[in-house]
C-alpha cells in the first residue's frame, strides 16, 4: 500500500505542474528533477542486488558451504521544496525477504532559522561515520558488525543540525518503540570537524553520543552476522534485557587524492537496572581505499560520497578493511578485500572477499565468503 500510494505521488508530480512553467532535467546517479517558479520536485531511487557465497559455521549456524542472493535495497522516493524555506522528503523500499514494502524516510525540513535545518518526521539519527554515509556510497558492500550493532538507524523524532564541509552538529530527540503505554526516547547528537577541507585532501574528525530507553527491556541489535547479509549465522546471544543504552564513539578519516582511509571506535553498554547485569558492547574497524584510475571520493558535510568517473571506461577501487566486535562475553573479527567498479555516476559493481573467525559462548568459529553487488542509482 505505502509502495502504490508513492506511485501516485511520484506520477502526481511528474505531471502536476501543468499550468505553471516548468522545467525539467535528469541526470544519472541524480534522479528526475522538476522545476517551477517556487516548486521544485525530483524523483530517485536504487536497486542493489547481491549475491553471497559462504563456507564454514562463522556465516552458517548447520558448518555447511552455502550461496543466497537478494535485492538488498529497492528504494524509490520523492523529495521537494516548496518556496523559500519549506523542503520534504518521502522513500519507500522494498524488502526482499519479507516482500514487503516499509518507509524509509519521510520528514518536512525548515531551512528557515540562520545555521540551522529543523527536521521533523522519520529520518537517520546522527550517530557514526559509516552509519551516516548512504548505502549507495559506503566503500564495502555491508557496513561493518560493530556500526550495524550500536548505531540507532531511522526513527521518528525531531533533530536540529547544520555547519559545513569545515564543521557540522546535529542533536535530535527520537521515538523508539514503546515502553509500556510510553514512548522510548532515544536521544543522539554527532559533531564533525575538518581541519582539512579542500578538493585534493581531506582530514576528518568525528564524535557521536546516543542514549535510550529500550522497547520491552530488550535490546535486539547486538545479535549480527559478520558482514555478510544472506548468511543464517549471527554472533550474540539474542536479545540483552535492559532498560536502557548508551554509547559514544570516536571518528577519523584522512583523504588525499586516490587515497581514502577511515576508522571508528564504538563504546556502549545495555544498562539491565536494578533487575539484571549491565551488558558492555565494543568495537572498532579501520579501512583503507585506493581509487587506481586517479579520482578522489567527494567530501561534504562530515561525510564521503561515492566515486564518481572521471572518463567513459570508469574508474577501479581497491580497498581492505578489520572489524573488530565484542557483544558481552564473545567476540569477532572481520577482514574484507574488495574491489569496486564505477561505470559511470549510476551503475557500480563491487566484488568483497570476506574472512571472518569468532568466539561464541567459548567455542571458535570461522568462515570465509564472496559477495558481489549490483547497484543502480537514479
Amino acid at each position: 500500500m505505502k509502495l502504490k500510494l508513492i506511485a501516485v505521488a511520484i506520477a502526481t508530480v511528474i505531471s502536476a505542474p501543468a499550468f505553471a512553467e516548468t522545467e525539467t532535467s535528469g541526470k544519472a546517479g541524480s534522479g528526475f528533477t522538476v522545476k517551477t517558479d517556487d516548486v521544485s520536485f525530483s524523483v530517485f531511487g536504487r536497486v542493489q542486488y547481491d549475491v553471497d557465497i559462504w563456507d564454514g559455521n562463522a556465516f552458517s549456524n548447520a558448518d555447511e558451504s552455502g550461496s543466497d542472493s537478494e535485492i538488498r535495497r529497492g528504494r524509490i522516493g520523492i523529495s521537494g521544496k516548496i518556496a523559500k524555506d519549506w523542503s520534504g522528503k518521502i522513500e519507500a523500499n522494498f524488502n526482499d525477504a519479507s516482500g514487503e514494502t516499509n518507509l524509509e524516510d519521510a520528514y518536512v525540513k525548515y531551512t528557515g532559522m540562520e545555521g540551522a535545518d529543523l527536521l521533523i518526521g522519520k529520518h537517520k539519527e546522527p550517530f557514526g561515520l559509516e552509519e551516516n554515509t548512504s548505502s549507495k556510497d559506503i566503500t564495502a558492500i555491508e557496513r561493518t558488525t560493530i556500526t550495524n550493532a550500536l548505531s540507532p538507524g531511522k526513527n521518528y523524532g525531531v533533530s536540529l543540525g547544520g555547519g559545513s564541509n569545515d564543521f557540522t552538529w546535529k542533536f535530535g530527540i527520537y521515538d523508539r518503540g514503546e515502553e509500556g503505554n510510553n514512548i522510548a526516547t532515544g536521544f543522539s547528537g554527532r559533531v564533525t570537524t575538518a581541519p582539512i577541507a579542500t578538493k585534493d585532501e581531506v582530514f576528518h574528525l568525528g564524535f557521536g553520543y546516543t542514549q535510550g530507553r529500550l522497547a520491552g527491556n530488550t535490546y535486539g541489535e547486538a545479535d549480527q552476522r559478520l558482514e555478510i547479509h544472506t548468511a543464517d549465522e549471527k554472533i550474540g546471544s539474542g536479545s540483552i534485557a535492559g532498560e536502557s543504552i548508551m554509547a559514544y564513539n570516536l571518528e577519523v578519516a584522512y583523504a588525499a587524492g586516490p587515497f581514502h582511509a577511515q576508522a571508528e571506535y564504538f563504546d556502549g553498554k545495555v544498562d539491565g537496572g536494578n533487575w539484571t547485569a549491565d551488558t558492555n558492547i565494543e568495537g572498532y574497524y579501520a579501512q583503507a581505499g585506493y581509487i587506481l584510475t586517479g579520482e578522489s571520493r567527494p567530501y561534504s558535510k562530515g561525510v564521503f560520497k561515492r566515486v564518481k568517473p572521471n572518463g567513459e571506461a570508469g574508474a577501479w577501487e581497491v580497498f581492505g578493511r578489520y572489524s573488530n566486535y565484542e557483544p558481552g562475553a564473545d567476540e569477532a573479527e572481520v577482514f574484507t578485500l574488495g574491489l569496486n567498479y564505477y561505470a559511470n555516476d549510476a551503475v557500480r559493481i563491487g566484488l568483497n572477499y570476506v574472512s571472518a573467525d569468532m568466539t561464541e559462548g567459548g567455542i571458535d568459529k570461522d568462515g570465509d565468503a564472496l559477495a558481489v553487488r549490483f547497484q543502480y542509482v537514479f
